[in-house]
């Protein structure tokens, strides 16, 4: 399970994360909502925290969510690659 995004942020810079399972966990966690939910009820909140989590997830010092990071971002964006944004890993072997 994983979601990849691409962050743009106001002074220009473009950075691909990728939300995975932790990342999903802890959303469940924090917004107290069922990831199995977000291809449908998909919220503006929900990718920017996403993002941020990833984001945060390989790099601590990223800023706190929100207000400091948020306000940096200009955009963020599903990366469309052909599969579905939450499809499993195919099985391989």
């Amino acid at each position: 399970m994983k979601l990849a995004l691409t962050v743009k942020t106001l002074n220009g810079d473009s950075t691909d994360v990728t939300a995975r399972f932790a990342d999903f966990v802890a959303f469940e966690r924090t917004w107290n909502r069922s990831i199995a939910k977000l291809e449908t009820e998909m919220r503006l909140t929900d990718l920017a925290w996403l993002a941020w989590h990833a984001s945060k997830r390989g790099n601590p010092a990223i800023a706190q969510f929100d207000p400091e990071w948020l306000n940096t971002i200009e955009e963020v964006s599903v990366v469309e690659d052909g599969d579905t944004p939450l499809a499993e890993s195919q099985p391989t072997g």
